[in-house]
């Protein structure tokens, strides 16, 4: 169980912060296209963190006092918010129109 906690971790860590640097939103084409690998990396981070949540579940409880435990865990709901916000940026971009800039 906790190897699954850090690895979720670091799944969502590392993908939080290439989302942040990489920019998810493109102002011109050159911007987009990178913009779009940003957006790609969340959704896979989302997908990687729910997968590991999906798969990392413990045991069901077969007695008479058996503790409550939510089917929704923290992973998933990061995985979610992940995915999310790589659909979101890449719906943004697709109907952004270019900024033209002078150089």
């Amino acid at each position: 169980m906790g190897f699954a906690r850090s690895v979720l971790a670091l799944i969502a860590s590392v993908t939080l912060l290439i989302g942040c640097f990489s920019g998810c939103f493109g102002y011109n084409k050159s911007a987009k296209r990178w913009a779009y690998v940003g957006d790609t990396v969340l959704i896979v981070g989302g997908g990687a963190a729910i997968a590991v949540d999906v798969t990392s579940k413990d045991e069901p409880c077969m007695g008479d006092n058996c503790p409550y435990k939510s089917p929704i865990r923290g992973g998933l709901v990061a995985g979610v918010v992940l995915a999310t916000a790589g659909l979101f940026g890449i719906l943004f971009n697709a109907t952004r129109t270019n900024v033209k800039t002078s150089r």
